[in-house]
């Protein structure tokens, strides 16, 4: 009986590491194009091109990239991931970048964000765990975008592009044309509100990159939050959006402060139709009610442009 136990001990300290190995969800797309949700961190992304693949976001931590990277290889045969595509800085969609820099992929990311990201990619963890300590010659290099970035094989031929500050001062997106997939990163969410309160959010700025996105042509969209297929996310969350600016507009011009918005929120005029007051809507409008207060008093502080003189004949 008692060999019976240790035996039984044993097995289950074998099973523990592996019990413990983060997973990913995947879901095929279309013919090369997947998208994963792990368990840890924001949706993700990948895609065949040319004789590699390209990514999109990287996981929360180092042991979720290297899930997700494991995904990719069982996915693809076994296809050298080329690079990937940071959809913005946060830590749920970035913070497994150092992985796949030790798997020899490209960082690929908005400029205004790219010092931020090297230092993530850099910030070694130390251990044994750690993707880069047994490649301690290994240079990682993030690779920046200011706009807008092509990548063409005549199959999965992809747009990578910059629409401005909106939910942070990073935030890309990937589209690949022909399949009409859309890899939104956190500018819409499927079935979840769109979170606001990011220190470098723009509201304003937000609500445009949608209206920019509504004219394009999606069949599935990747968002880095909610189901992953349905694009019905794409028109709720730039409702959303609006109709949070739109209080935050009110509100400021109204002179109201944060204790006045909190209460003033919850005002019958000011319900969002089909939407409950939670308060993670609360804290929504009062960054976006932060953010207009920084740039009505920014304007209020830009002196006039002198009239030009007119010259004396």
């Amino acid at each position: 009986m008692k060999s019976r136990w240790v035996v039984t001990l044993f097995l289950l300290a074998l099973a523990a590491p592996l019990s413990a190995q983060p997973r990913v969800h995947v879901e095929k797309l279309a013919d090369g194009v997947w998208a994963g949700a792990p368990d840890k961190g924001a949706n993700v992304g990948w895609f065949v091109l040319g004789d590699g693949v390209i990514a999109v976001d990287a996981g929360a931590d180092a042991a979720t990239g290297e899930a997700i990277l494991k995904a990719i290889a069982e996915s693809t045969g076994g296809k050298p991931v080329r690079a990937v595509v940071i959809t913005h800085a946060h830590g749920d969609h970035a913070g497994g970048a150092r992985a796949f820099a030790a798997a020899g992929a490209r960082i690929i990311c908005q400029e205004s964000i790219a010092g931020q990201l090297l230092a993530l990619v850099l910030q070694s963890k130390g251990g044994a765990d750690d993707p880069l300590t047994a490649k301690p010659n290994a240079k990682p290099v993030v690779e920046a975008i200011s706009e807008r970035s092509i990548m063409v094989d005549g199959i999965h031929d992809a747009q990578v592009f910059f629409l401005g500050a909106a939910h942070s001062k990073g935030d890309m997106v990937v589209y690949l044309v022909n399949d009409k997939i859309l890899f939104i990163g956190d500018l819409a969410a499927n079935g979840r509100m769109p979170f606001m309160q990011s220190p470098d959010v723009d509201p304003d700025g937000w609500e445009r990159a949608l209206a920019a996105l509504s004219h394009v042509p999606v069949d599935k969209m990747v968002p880095g939050h909610g189901q992953i297929g349905p694009t019905s996310g794409l028109l709720e969350s730039a409702a959303y959006v609006h109709a949070v600016n739109q209080l935050a507009h009110k509100f400021v011009a109204a002179g109201m402060n944060d204790e006045l918005v909190g209460i003033q929120v919850h005002a019958p005029e000011n319900q969002i139709k089909g939407l409950e007051t939670s308060e993670e809507h609360v804290l929504n409008v009062k960054a976006a009610v932060r953010v207009e207060r920084e740039k009505v008093a920014k304007k209020a502080a830009t002196p006039a442009p002198t009239p030009a003189t007119p010259a004396k004949k």
